[in-house]
């Protein structure tokens, strides 16, 4: 089997963007996925299909995985076909996954065992107007990274080809510890902004009136003007960022906080209504569908504000 120095585990829609970076500054490109369809995908950019994620590690310099939990990547890394088992001393796992510590902490000492280095290195974020995919799609994102300082030194060059920023955090976990905060903050920032929208529509006033007010007043952050506003003002309800991968970190930031004893009430009420919003067949939508969400309890469409005799 030819030899590949790089390799990515995990195909989807963010994974195809990377694999469309990596093959273009670095060639040669080994994928694997469990989707078939996924593969062909990544084939049809220029990538080869080595067929386990085993083979990936036994072809690969560098791995890079690209999974949506911790099972997933849990699934990826163990097993006769998994990527520990084809892992080579001397080789580099980024896992640019979002999962919680414990599990970055455990595959880095999986790894580590074969000689290898691993990063737990979530990613989020980007450039104005680059959060979510459109931040993988410019390769603006910015990376939270867990590990050995050394091997972060030799990660930079891949990171570089996938985003802009890279901060480094500590041991094994602390990029995974990081980014679960991250996304606790840009999850609420989400359903507030949903909630006061749908008020104003209550009250009568559109959402572009709102967003032209709010740029210069405290309501105004990174996520109104660079995530919420676009995809508001574009009615774009496609992932993105999908309410169940939301649902998700919010789910590990809660298991986190219970860990460290630290009561988290805004953000067991996220999980709450992700949850309701996922019962309600939303799961796969972007985030930001929970202002259609809220909007449906109240009847109250951002999109058709109230008139005065409402």
């Amino acid at each position: 089997m030819a030899e590949a120095a790089t390799g990515l585990i995990g195909l989807g829609v963010i994974g195809q963007l990377y694999a469309g970076h990596l093959i273009r500054a670095r060639g040669a490109l080994a994928v694997h996925d469990v989707l078939p369809d996924r593969v062909a995908a990544a084939v049809g950019l220029g990538a080869v299909s080595v067929g386990s994620a085993r083979a990936v590690a036994e072809t690969s310099d560098v791995v890079v995985v690209a999974l949506p939990n911790p099972a997933a990547v849990e699934s990826a890394f163990h097993g006769p076909d998994g990527l520990l088992a084809g892992l080579r001393p001397g080789s580099l796992v980024l896992d640019v996954s979002t999962v919680d510590p414990d599990t970055s902490r455990a595959m880095y000492t999986a790894a580590r065992e074969r000689g290898a280095d691993y990063l737990d290195a979530p990613v989020s974020g980007g450039a104005p107007g680059g959060a979510g995919t459109d931040g993988a799609r410019a390769a603006t994102i910015s990376f939270m990274v867990g590990g050995d300082r050394d091997a972060f030194e030799r990660a930079q060059p891949i990171m570089a080809v996938l985003g802009k920023r890279w901060f480094y955090l500590g041991p094994a976990g602390s990029g995974s510890t990081v980014k679960l905060i991250s996304n606790l903050v840009a999850g609420l920032h989400n359903l507030v902004a949903s909630e006061a929208f749908v008020l104003g529509a209550a009250a009568g006033f559109a959402p572009d009136t709102l967003l032209e007010v709010f740029d210069g007043t405290d309501a105004k952050s990174f996520w109104l003007t660079d995530y919420f506003a676009p995809r508001i003002r574009r009615r774009d309800f496609e992932p993105g960022f999908s309410v169940d991968l939301q649902y998700k970190d919010h789910r590990l930031a809660s298991e986190l906080g219970r860990r460290l004893g630290v009561p988290l009430f805004l953000n067991d009420l996220a999980v709450a209504l992700y949850q309701a919003m996922r019962a309600n067949g939303l799961g796969g939508h972007d985030l930001v569908e929970s202002v259609r969400f809220l909007g449906g309890l109240s009847g109250a469409d951002i999109y058709a504000p109230r008139t005065a005799d409402e």
